[in-house]
């Protein structure tokens, strides 16, 4: 198992990494000023680009969102954008222990129909 850590401005995440799941475990805020940093560290460390002969690559990444307080319009075209992205590589993303806040504007935008729901994780407290 692998562990990273990666700061943008307001908001921190660390990497678990396994054979079968890369977890992101997300604190702070995914706002305007730290979406796009956010993106392109998902997309450009996170989804895996390639399958890879012989290499194991992880085709599933869990958002654990337990410890954000907070997220913007930009935060949530953020978390679209990342999906989109792991998608077109044939990634499941999954997002994970919205804390209620977060989880109200995720249902309200109805981004939680795009998300693949963990069962017992999505909206956990």
């Amino acid at each position: 198992m692998g562990t990273n850590a990666f700061r943008a401005p307001g908001l921190t995440f660390e990497l678990e990494e396994t054979a079968e799941v890369t977890t992101v475990h997300c604190k702070g805020k995914i706002t305007l000023e730290s979406a796009e940093f956010f993106q392109s560290e998902i997309r450009d460390r996170v989804i895996p680009t390639s399958r890879g002969k012989g290499v194991d690559v992880t085709r599933r990444i869990i958002l654990d969102l337990s410890q954000v307080s907070f997220v913007d319009s930009t935060g949530l075209g953020a978390l679209l954008s990342v999906w989109t992205a792991a998608q077109r590589r044939s990634v499941d993303l999954e997002i994970a222990n919205l804390s209620p806040r977060v989880e109200k504007l995720v249902n309200m935008s109805k981004l939680d129909q795009v998300f693949t729901k963990m069962k017992g994780l999505f909206g956990a407290k």
